[in-house]
Order: C-alpha cells, then structure tokens, then sequence
C-alpha cells in the first residue's frame, strides 16, 4: 500500500498528470462558403471602334456550390463612341449576393480623311406599327427606324459627340467621312419606350433635346435612361417652346427679352447639369437668340432647316436632316449620302 501511494506521488510531482498535455492546437477559423462569380476572359478589354464586342461569358455558383449562371443580371451598355465602359455582373437572393465587373475600352478611330459634311438627323415621335394606327409624319414606326439603325452599324458609321461636332466645325478636329448624329426633339415618352431600347441594342447614341418644363430630368425613368450611357439630354429650352411670337412658327423665344431668355437657359442648365448644344422651339432663332445661346454658354444651336453640317459653319445656326414616317429606306440613305 505504501508503495502504491509513493508512485501516485511521484507521478503527480513529475507534472505527468497535467491535462493540457492532452488538448488538441487550437484551429483556425474558416469563412462560410458563398456566393461567387468568376470572369471568363479578361476584365479588361480593348476593342477597336468597329469591332463588335463580344461577351466571353461568367459562371456564377451559389454557397451551396451550385449553378446560378441564369440568374446573374448583366448591367451597363456598350455604345459606338470611344470611351471606357463598365458592365456588372450581379447574382443577388433575399440570403445571398455576389458582383463582378468588366471594364471594355473602345478605342478612337484613326481619320486619315475629313468628312465632308455630317447629317444630323432630327426625330420626333415613334409608333409600333404593328399595334398602333399611323398618325402623322412627325410619328416614325419602331420598324422603320430599326432598319435605319441597322443599317447605320452594318455600314460602319461614326458618331460623334456634340462637342466633336463643334471642333469639327471650327476646323480643330477630322472626322471619319462616314459620320452621323442623331437627336430627338421634344423628350416625348414614345422615344423611351421604342427609340431607346434599339438604340441600346444596335448600341447607337442619341441626343434628346428636351424641354424641361414638359420633362423632369430627375424623374426616376430618365435617370434610368441616363444611366445606359446610350441617352444624351441636351436643352430645347426651359419654357419657350410655347406659343407667344408673330414670327415664325410663333415660337416665345423669338420674342422674348434678353433676359428672359437668359433666365430661361440658366433653369434648363440648372436642370440637366449641361450647356453644349441647344435645339431652337420651333426650329425659329435671330441674331439676339443666338446671342443669347452663346451668352449662356452653349457650344451648339440647331435649327430645322435642311441641311448637313459643314466645316466654317455658324455653329449657332446648324441644319438638320429631318427624319419624316413613310420614307423608305432608300430615300433615308439618300438624305444621309
């Protein structure tokens, strides 16, 4: 018995009976799996101007490690105009989310010959033909005008920004010969609802002249349309495409004060947050509106006479190709020739 209690006493003493001896290391804490979603190619890419992009495609998985490549949501637009352009990619559940990015840089092109002239095609309003009675030659169906999109990309077309249009009238910059703007008037809902949606897939920009008495630029659907990057908002004044004047078409403009006009530019400038080209009411401009468009700080002013802008031009008194329903498209690429 004695012997038995010395060797309990000396194992004790010895420390052999310390149980920390028997506790496993501590183990590093891992994340949870999740949602995520990879990049095929590069999230870079460099495209030439008449290169269409591609997309090379995404795989996205779920943190159970299953396929939801379906539901990821592409946003962002790619538009013919040089510039850097963000696509997301976003899986997003009430549990769950994941986002990627891809930026695509289309690159200016290389003028080795001036453009002669360049169309600055004026729209109006748009129909579906398909549903919707014909109204009047200010109306062009969705049908016609796809074609004419059409045929703008499949023939290499250059587009122009406002402010390249103005260097290019001053003599500061070349333009490719085969160079075209298109603007629509008034911000009527019909363009939203047909002329942007082809505009965003035959990816070809749009100036809107709008009036910003008729169209709130902060309203949450032109914010949206904004946001393609296919959509440009330029003024069409304030509150001057009214009647009010003997001349012309009886636009206000044509008859307003100085300061009138002056304050009305400045609302619609305050307004869109931009100054560079201006469509007059009514298509109506003298020598005081044109003063007073240049005093406010635009670039640009456009009328609807007949006609292609040329270099040495009066930049305030531009012409435009107005784009009537019923032409063919034989007769569209005459007027843009």
């Amino acid at each position: 018995m004695k012997k038995i209690l010395i060797v309990s006493l000396i194992f004790l003493l010895t420390g052999c009976g310390k149980t920390e001896s028997l506790e496993s290391p501590p183990q590093e804490e891992t994340e949870p799996p999740k949602a995520n979603i990879v990049l095929n190619g590069d999230e870079k890419i460099s495209l030439d101007y008449y290169e269409d992009y591609v997309e090379p495609g995404f795989k996205a998985t779920n943190k159970d490690g299953e396929d939801v490549t379906s539901e990821v949501i592409v946003t962002g637009n790619i538009v013919k105009r040089p510039g850097d352009y963000t696509l997301t990619y976003t899986y997003q559940t009430e549990e769950e989310s994941a986002t990627a990015s891809r930026t695509v840089t289309v690159e200016p092109v290389k003028v080795t010959e001036n453009a002669r002239s360049v169309p600055v095609l004026m729209y109006h309003y748009f129909y579906d033909a398909d549903t919707s009675p014909y109204k009047d030659a200010n109306y062009l169906s969705k049908q016609e005008f796809e074609e004419q999109l059409k045929y703008l990309r499949e023939n290499d077309y250059y587009f122009p920004t406002m402010q390249e249009l103005r260097d290019y009238v001053d003599g500061k910059i070349m333009l490719p010969q085969k160079s075209i703007i298109l603007t629509m008037d008034d911000g009527n809902d019909s363009d939203y609802t047909y002329a942007v949606p082809l505009a965003i897939q035959y990816q070809v920009p749009l100036t809107f002249f709008v009036v910003t008495s008729w169209t709130d630029p902060k309203a949450d659907y032109v914010s949206h349309y904004r946001g393609t990057g296919v959509v440009t908002f330029e003024s069409h004044t304030h509150d001057m495409h009214k009647a009010g004047c003997t001349e012309g078409h009886g636009g206000y403009f044509m008859c307003a004060s100085k300061e009138d006009g002056l304050n009305d530019l400045k609302t619609s400038f305050d307004l869109l947050g931009t100054a560079t080209a201006l469509a007059y009411p009514y298509g109506d401009y003298t020598d005081l509106t044109k003063e007073v468009v240049k005093e406010a700080g635009f670039s640009l002013a456009f009328t609807t006479e007949w006609g292609q802008v040329r270099p040495g031009m009066d930049p305030y008194a531009l012409p435009r190709v107005r784009v009537s329903a019923g032409n063919s498209l034989s007769s569209f690429i005459s007027s843009i020739s």
